[in-house]
């Protein structure tokens, strides 16, 4: 099991390997979409939440005239597939708990449940 280091994600991930005897890994790599891609923090909410919006209005891509340097989608899956990739060769299966916004970028669903499960192939 894999697990994003982010609270609420390794919460999960707890629960699930202290019922079924599993091992847990965190990986950093696995955290939530970022609003600021330089690794500074955003000033406020407010310049997150407009560095989501725009992510949102240009389909995860930032365009040359963004002000905010937000994480693109690309930006995004190529550091999760990185992460997975670490343990493909590895293994069979592997289990991850991460966050919606990450798991959006394997398959065409809009909206993902919490808690929700998806099942991807890692090249």
């Amino acid at each position: 099991m894999l697990s994003s280091p982010y609270t609420r994600a390794l919460q999960t991930a707890l629960e699930i390997v202290r019922f079924n005897d599993i091992p847990l890994k965190v990986e950093l790599g696995l955290h939530e979409w970022l609003p600021d891609s330089t690794g500074s923090r955003t000033d406020t909410d407010e310049q997150a939440a407009t560095a989501y919006k725009l992510y949102r209005q240009h389909a995860g891509k930032r365009t040359i005239a963004s002000p905010l340097p937000y994480e693109t989608a690309a930006e995004m899956k190529t550091r999760v597939l990185a992460t997975l990739n670490k343990y493909a060769a590895s293994y069979d299966c592997i289990a991850c708990v991460t966050h919606g916004e990450v798991m959006r970028q394997f398959g065409n669903q809009k909206d993902v449940d919490y808690c929700g499960v998806r099942v991807i192939a890692v090249d």
